[in-house]
């Protein structure tokens, strides 16, 4: 029997203020105004991360900086930098796309800024953080010089060696998998490529050092749609129903797990793909054998947002990238949830 890798014991002096927040989701669909946490303890942090693709990535990365005292470390494919639309779905769809006159400059400042004003985490909290980049050199969609913005990015706040980045392996823009998906290079599809590359095991590696082996195959029974809606409020977008794969290791007591949040890209939401995403992306192998959460919402699509992406420009609210933005606050919600142990039934 391999050896658990996640063995410290959940700090129980923490539950009374976790409990009082995932009530409060529950209740009010949400945690906007909620104080952000500050007494995750170091261990408790690190068994916390998120990873994301395209939209997702970017989603990904402002979940990361909006709530780093609860998260440790970021998985990011095909994304840029945090802030990087500023509000704005025309500087999306221009400079965060092709990189040109992408400056990271004024994106440090605002976390800055934001930091200082209590509206993300404190700058002290993301010195400990793990990130994980890639971004193939073949991106068609978001240009590899988004990457690189978001290297530079992570580098204003986080030593070198904490940060990986992978540019050197030719994939179309999409989820690399070792063996699921459409060929490494054709574009579009459930946007997930058959690379005989180990995004997800490459992701989590990174972020929690040593692992056991991946599992042969996840446990079909393991992965279950669930009800989110106490942790997103009203007008987020994020659908009620989403995917949590739990290993069997983790049904009886969680506490002894980490949890990871996988965000999904642009038509990967189950109105899009079902549950293909969850299901081929390679985090359930990896969970099976490292006693890891694996936890999947999906975005609805709406008149403004057709394509079912993630947040990252502003139709939820001016605070979109902020914890107090509809889909951080949630995804800070879940995270309280998990940390109290009534994340599941």
């Amino acid at each position: 029997m391999p050896s658990r890798h996640f063995s410290t014991p959940f700090k129980r002096s923490i539950i009374p203020a976790v409990v009082v927040l995932t009530v409060l989701a529950a209740c009010g669909g949400g945690s906007q105004d909620s104080p952000p946490m500050t007494d995750f303890d170091a261990d408790l942090k690190r068994r916390i991360t998120v990873s994301g693709v395209s939209a997702g990535g970017f989603m990904a990365v402002q979940s990361h900086i909006a709530l780093a005292d609860r998260i440790g470390g970021a998985g990011v494919v095909a994304g840029g930098p945090y802030h990087c639309a500023q509000g704005d779905v025309q500087v999306a769809l221009s400079a965060c796309m092709t990189g040109e006159g992408l400056d990271i400059e004024p994106l440090v400042g605002f976390a800055n800024e934001a930091a200082a004003a209590g509206d993300i985490a404190p700058i002290a909290e993301f010195g400990s953080a793990r990130a994980w980049i890639f971004h193939s050199p073949t991106d068609s969609v978001v240009a590899p010089a988004a990457g690189r913005a978001l290297l530079s990015f992570y580098r204003a706040f986080v030593a070198a060696d904490q940060v990986a980045f992978v540019d050197d392996v030719e994939t179309a823009h999409g989820w690399p998998t070792l063996e699921a998906g459409a060929d490494c290079l054709e574009w579009g599809g459930d946007y997930i490529n058959d690379c005989d590359y180990d995004t997800a095991g490459a992701i989590l590696q990174h972020l929690y050092g040593d692992l056991n082996a991946r599992a042969a195959q996840a446990t079909p029974q393991n992965l279950r749609e669930v009800d989110l809606s106490a942790y997103f409020a009203s007008g987020s977008h994020v659908a009620d129903s989403g995917y949590v794969y739990v290993p069997d290791s983790c049904k009886e007591e969680a506490a002894h797990c980490g949890l990871h949040i996988a965000f999904h890209g642009c038509v990967q939401g189950a109105e899009f793909i079902d549950d293909r995403f969850a299901t081929q992306s390679g985090f359930n192998e990896w969970a099976e054998s490292n006693e890891l959460i694996v936890v999947y919402p999906q975005i609805e699509k709406s008149l403004f947002n057709p394509k079912g992406c993630w947040d990252w420009w502003g139709y939820t609210g001016d605070d979109y990238d902020l914890r107090s933005g509809k889909q951080v606050a949630g995804v800070a919600a879940l995270i309280d949830a998990f940390a109290s142990g009534t994340l599941l039934p």
